[in-house]
Formats: structure tokens, sequence, C-alpha cells
């Protein structure tokens, strides 16, 4: 397969280059479908958890959280903390 750098990227890969970052072109370019891989199995193993939760809403599956009382509740927590530390 061959590469062509496009423009707006020349200059950051010569740089590289220069740098020692890289040792050719193709080597930058291998680099960056690399990265892009691991990005695309990232994305794609999020995808799936969130399918997972999606799936869960629909089943029924989930819990109401009453975010007031949460607070409520772990503002009593510290304060019964402190008060046994004291």
């Amino acid at each position: 397969m061959s590469t062509t750098v496009p423009r707006e990227f020349e200059q950051f890969v010569a740089q590289a280059i220069a740098s020692g970052r890289f040792r050719s072109e193709e080597e930058a370019a291998a680099e960056a479908f690399d990265l892009l891989q691991r990005r695309e199995q990232k994305l794609s193993a999020l995808r799936a958890e969130i399918q997972i939760g999606l799936d869960d809403i629909s089943a029924g599956r989930v819990v109401t959280l009453d975010l007031d009382d949460m607070k409520r509740r772990g503002y009593e927590r510290l304060a019964a903390e402190k008060s046994s530390n004291t």
C-alpha cells in the first residue's frame, strides 16, 4: 500500500522525522493507523457497554435514585463520623 501525507500534515510529519521520533513517513503513518485502530476498538467497547445499559432500561432493570436523599444520607454519615472521631 502506498500512502501520501496530506498537505496539512506534511510539516508536522517532517518535524517528527527530523527530531528522530520517526524514521520515515511510513513509520509515522503506521503509528497513526495503530492509534486509529485502538481508538476504534475503544469506541466499539464503549458502544457495547452503552447497549447493555439500554437493554437493561428496556427490560426494566433500573433503579430510580433520589439524589437529594443520597446527599442527605451522605451528610448524616459524615456528621456521624465526625462526632465519633471527637
